[in-house]
């Protein structure tokens, strides 16, 4: 009987007309779930519509050749429309909970990562978006309907396969050159500038318009002005220095999401759980103030790149990795401290080839590199929430630095308060926090991610407490990479008023967003070096162990000496900051982008 009824279905022709029809329909579908995703509200898929007509049919249009692409050579409609809005539902997740969770879009270098998805879905947290349940089970039943009516292109083989190589032949022939790429995206007014702010890109251009014109970008162009003898020219200008101290231990430690919760307004806590980092940076050898780095909720590998080269991410592809870019001996600060005599080690307590580190590591001039593997056969390791504790990685700091008879750069990367941040059993809190402040779910999330921060703080204790013991001169640089998400769409921050929840975040708000704490503290008398005061001092992090070894006397190249004159002008700044852009800023930033491609592209 069910048989007969499908035969039925696809012999009326009323049927196979709805069926041909809904087609038609198929692609504005996948493009709305797409755009409404990208941009999160109706109001503003509307505003785009209407004030962006022509970024909006270049999308609607990309997916529908993409759908007849997929008809040809697949021929059932079933077949086509589950590709096309598959694909179509899963770009949009994506897109929607990268940015809910790190604040970036999804970048066509995303893709590289797919061999560590693994990893990175351990991070995520939360379900589905809210409109794509509807909208999978629309697709399953748009699906299933094409299924029942047997909908399928009437052309042979030969003729669809010849109608689909004509079609990608053609879009070729617009793709050949960067410059018939671009002209065929200005027809339809796609703003090519915008990528210098990707927020800018994916509102004015749509998420298919901002992923094209990523897409077009994806080699790393030369920054306008550059090139070879005007960056040695620039190079030419500073002499360098040899150290004029004691050689001092330098034992630098990324803090996974390391901030002041303090911050956020209305928040009371059992116990203070930054005690430790309040009492060091009172001491009278301590300098300390905001970071302001280039990430939020994630992106840790950007920060720790210009932490480490002293380089500009921003001169890089969007959404690319910085470590796939070194494939060959790059200067850095780890380089300057082991052509010091240095030994130079970098401890992770996760896996080695994650964001390329364990390749790159070796050019930037690390002696050794011990990954989650290396470190359990040195030694007990503790988890928390799936992480290793900062206390175990601390433990097997102290027995690296204790086993080095020469001068030592450590620098340690922890992972105990990664996100996510889900709820955590009574038994296992140890300081309350409580807020009126906060919905129940912000309020749990916080909870949990001040257990991680005290425990950071605890681990920060421990590490002055042993470099106060040493007789070697030690010193320490302390930062949080950036501040954690606490929430989709940052919803405790918004919550609690520290800032707005709104991608179209002021100066003011962006300050906080994207601020960490650092310190660098000794167990000798240090010298101010980039620092006018002890405390409240703002610097990028491409300056951060340039302050370090200015403290100490330590050895200084050209391009240090360029960094830290650059400092005395614009001691920070980044795109994702939005901050006015005086002649001082266009300065720093053409000379570190010019540096930049001259090292990692550079002939």
């Amino acid at each position: 009987m069910r048989s007969n009824y499908i035969r039925a279905l696809r012999a009326s022709a009323q049927c196979q007309y709805l069926g041909w029809l809904s087609l038609l329909f198929f692609p504005p579908f996948c493009w709305l779930v797409i755009e409404y995703h990208n941009f999160r509200k109706l109001d503003a898929l509307l505003t785009f519509c209407r004030t962006r007509p022509r970024p909006a049919l270049f999308g609607l249009l990309a997916v529908t050749v993409f759908f007849l692409l997929a008809l040809l050579l697949l021929r059932r409609g079933a077949a086509a429309c589950a590709l096309t809005g598959g694909l179509s539902c899963l770009i949009a997740y994506i897109n929607y909970t990268k940015l809910a969770l790190n604040g970036d879009y999804f970048f066509p270098k995303d893709i590289v990562m797919v061999k560590q998805a693994d990893s990175l879905l351990s991070f995520l947290s939360g379900g589905l978006p809210r409109w794509m349940v509807p909208a999978l089970v629309l697709l399953v039943l748009w699906c299933g309907a094409l299924a029942l009516l047997g909908t399928a292109l009437p052309l042979g083989r030969a003729d669809r396969l010849f109608c689909a190589a004509s079609a990608i032949a053609l879009g070729a022939v617009f793709c050949a050159s960067p410059g018939r790429t671009r002209w065929l995206l200005e027809r339809f007014s796609i703003q090519m500038e915008a990528t210098g702010l990707q927020s800018v890109n994916y509102t004015a251009n749509g998420f298919l318009g901002a992923f094209a014109l990523n897409l077009q970008q994806l080699r790393v162009q030369p920054p306008a002005g550059y090139s070879p003898e005007r960056v040695e020219a620039l190079l030419a200008r500073y002499p360098g220095s040899p150290s004029t101290g004691e050689a001092f231990d330098v034992i630098v430690v990324l803090s996974e999401s390391f901030c002041d919760i303090r911050e956020l307004p209305g928040l009371t806590f059992s116990q203070d759980p930054l005690t430790n980092f309040d009492a060091i940076r009172a001491r009278d050898n301590c300098y300390s103030g905001a970071l302001y780095t280039n990430a939020i909720g994630g992106g840790t590998v950007r920060p720790e790149f210009e932490l480490l080269t002293g380089l500009d991410t921003e001169a890089l592809p969007s959404g690319s990795t910085p470590y796939e870019y070194v494939t060959r001996p790059l200067e850095s600060y780890v380089s300057n401290y082991k052509d010091a005599g240095y030994r130079t080690v970098a401890v992770h307590p996760y896996i080695p080839d994650f964001y390329a580190r364990d390749a790159a590591y070796p050019y930037l001039g690390f002696d050794a590199f011990y990954s989650h593997q290396d470190l359990e056969r040195m030694g007990p390791l503790h988890y928390k929430r799936g992480y290793v504790t900062d206390a175990s990685l601390e433990a097997i700091m102290e027995q690296i630095l204790d086993q080095s008879e020469e001068p030592m750069f450590l620098f340690a990367i922890t992972m105990e308060n990664h996100q996510p941040f889900s709820p955590l059993p009574e038994e296992k809190i140890q300081i309350q926090v409580s807020s009126d402040l906060l919905s129940q779910s912000s309020l749990d999330t916080v909870t949990t991610y001040v257990q991680g921060l005290y425990d950071a703080d605890q681990m920060l204790g421990r590490l002055v407490e042993y470099i106060d013991s040493r007789e070697r001169p030690t010193l320490l640089v302390f930062f949080g990479d950036h501040k954690p998400t606490l929430g989709d769409n940052y919803a405790a921050y918004a919550e609690s008023g520290l800032f707005p929840a709104d991608l179209n975040y002021e100066f003011h708000h962006r300050k906080k967003m994207y601020s960490t704490p650092f310190l660098i503290c000794a167990n000798r008398d240090l010298d101010p070096g980039l620092f006018s005061g002890r405390t409240d001092n703002e610097l990028s992090p491409c300056y951060l162990l340039d302050a370090a070894a200015l403290s100490t006397g330590s050895r200084m190249t050209p391009y240090m000496q360029l960094l830290a004159e650059l400092h005395g002008s614009v001691p920070f700044y980044n795109q994702r900051l939005t901050m006015p852009i005086t002649p001082e800023v266009r300065a720093s930033v053409q000379a570190r982008q010019w540096i930049t491609y001259h090292r990692l592209m550079g002939k």
